[in-house]
């Protein structure tokens, strides 16, 4: 019986591990959705990607320029399949999603548009051998209790206030291994 216990305790213990190793992924948490976004671009799934991305929240005149950014990014990911010059990066680390400084993106967000969660995440790519980038990734939890992407917080400002001017990320949500 002890051995059937400590034999279960190993494989959960492995399987947490091996889970680990695994980016994050799905719209449960922020730095899911977050992954997802990037990775669906890299992938060039356009469909992918849109499945990631905030209900439109902007007004007419930005909802209007919402839908042609989307259709833009859609095209541009699209022909990437095709592109043999592209060369899809890859995440290497994704930091914790963190609240804004200012109060206020998050008092607006659920004020005016009922989300439940107003956040980013940094997420560090390898877009060359010796080069990274870090994106910054605005994202939000709706009514559903689901994250979505939010890609144009230039459309809502307030929404978003600060989000460049915050510090450098360190809590590491994953890494991959070397």
């Amino acid at each position: 019986m002890k051995a059937r216990w400590l034999h279960f305790a190993l494989l959960l213990a492995l399987a947490g591990w091996l889970g680990a190793a695994e980016v994050p992924t799905g719209q449960e948490t922020p730095e899911g959705v977050a992954c997802d976004a990037v990775n669906a671009y890299c992938r060039s799934d356009s469909k992918a990607w849109l499945a990631t991305l905030v209900r439109p929240v902007y007004g007419k005149k930005g909802d209007q320029e919402y839908k042609e950014f989307k259709a833009m990014m859609v095209e541009k990911t699209d022909k990437n399949k095709d592109d043999k010059a592209f060369t899809p990066p890859e995440i290497i680390r994704c930091y914790k999603a963190r609240p804004f400084s200012l109060n206020g993106p998050g008092s607006m967000a659920y004020a005016l548009y009922e989300f439940v969660g107003n956040m980013f995440v940094d997420v560090v790519i390898q877009v060359e051998p010796d080069k990274t980038q870090i994106l910054r990734y605005h994202v939000l939890c709706d009514r559903d209790k689901k994250w979505y992407f939010e890609p144009r917080p230039d459309l809502c400002e307030m929404l978003a206030m600060g989000l460049n001017k915050e510090s450098a990320s360190t809590e590491v949500a994953w890494e991959k291994k070397k």
